[in-house]
């Protein structure tokens, strides 16, 4: 029996376990420390950016802050005077140059202020969900303190190591899916990072998959498969049936003018039932694929049925 050769594309894969992470995830802490007077989240809240999450005793910032523009306001109206008064000779241009210092100085102060204050108060750096927290009103609390921790999970990085081998193919943006631990339900990512470098002790590069979770229905921590596929080259697939072995290596007859052919091939994949090959077959050769153990070079040729066409 005869069938015509058809092309198809080699396919590499890489398979991993994966641990999810958020694309944005971070322990806040307090830029000074005091007394806590309001915490404004309970864990599991979902936050907006800049949103106030916890605030410390701020009576004396904000007096300082209230002083400090009360002084810029009376610099300012001082500085309006002098510059009146100037334009009727009255007084000198240095007593004016001196009240614009005095009002820069006072804007320094002012900002010093305004730093300070803010600093009695915790904001959300971004969109994200609240962790757990310990800590309460009444608490007092230093720099070092772990107030929550902050997650960002619309979207999840699935962290795993691929094989060295595996560089090419994650370069190429291969069709990446993901599954959870205990799910046969597979769900499209995206290759976001590759590292810099293969580990040299495990001979493995680290590697981000990118997944969105606009639902949230996987957390960071969960464990995933790791499953990426890249098509590759074109190459003869020829059944099994049709594979033999000389002393040179594999080969597979052909009918050229009904005259048996012999072709030398190389095997580049083993797929089930059939080898993808490469090697001087084209594209509709006519591929002998039963009684091949019998043939020899330039035997005639019968066929009891017409060549099949594998491209139908």
């Amino acid at each position: 029996m005869v069938e015509q050769v058809a092309m198809e594309r080699a396919k590499e894969q890489v398979q991993a376990v994966g641990n999810a992470e958020a694309i944005h995830s971070v322990i806040l802490y307090p830029a000074v420390g005091d007394k806590v007077t309001a915490v404004h989240f309970k864990p599991g809240d979902s936050v907006k950016a800049g949103d106030v999450l916890l605030e410390l005793d701020s009576r004396r910032q904000k007096a300082a802050l209230e002083e400090a523009k009360i002084k810029l306001a009376d610099t300012q109206r001082t500085l309006a005077r002098l510059k009146q008064s100037q334009a009727k000779g009255a007084v000198p241009q240095s007593d004016v140059d001196d009240a614009k210092t005095v009002v820069e100085l006072a804007k320094v102060t002012l900002t010093q202020a305004e730093t300070e204050f803010e600093d009695r108060q915790v904001r959300a750096p971004f969109n994200g969900t609240m962790g757990l927290t310990d800590v309460e009103v009444g608490d007092r609390i230093t720099p070092q303190t772990a107030i929550a921790s902050i997650d960002d999970t619309r979207a999840l990085y699935i962290n795993f190591n691929a094989p060295e081998s595996a560089v090419y193919m994650l370069r190429n943006k291969g069709n990446v899916k993901v599954f959870p631990w205990q799910s046969q339900n597979a769900v499209n990512a995206k290759i976001a990072y590759l590292d810099s470098r293969i580990d040299p002790q495990t001979r493995t590069l680290r590697v981000k998959a990118q997944l969105e979770n606009p639902q949230q229905k996987f957390l960071p921590g969960m464990s995933f498969r790791v499953h990426i596929e890249v098509e590759g080259q074109r190459f003869a697939a020829v059944p099994e049936a049709a594979l033999l072995w000389g002393a040179t290596g594999p080969y597979v007859w052909t009918s050229v003018d009904k005259k048996a052919t012999r072709i030398d091939v190389k095997i580049e994949q083993r797929l089930a039932g059939r080898l993808l090959v490469s090697g001087a077959l084209k594209e509709q050769d006519n591929l002998v694929v039963e009684g091949v153990q019998r043939l020899r070079a330039n035997q005639e040729l019968s066929f009891s049925a017409p060549i099949a066409n594998t491209q139908e």
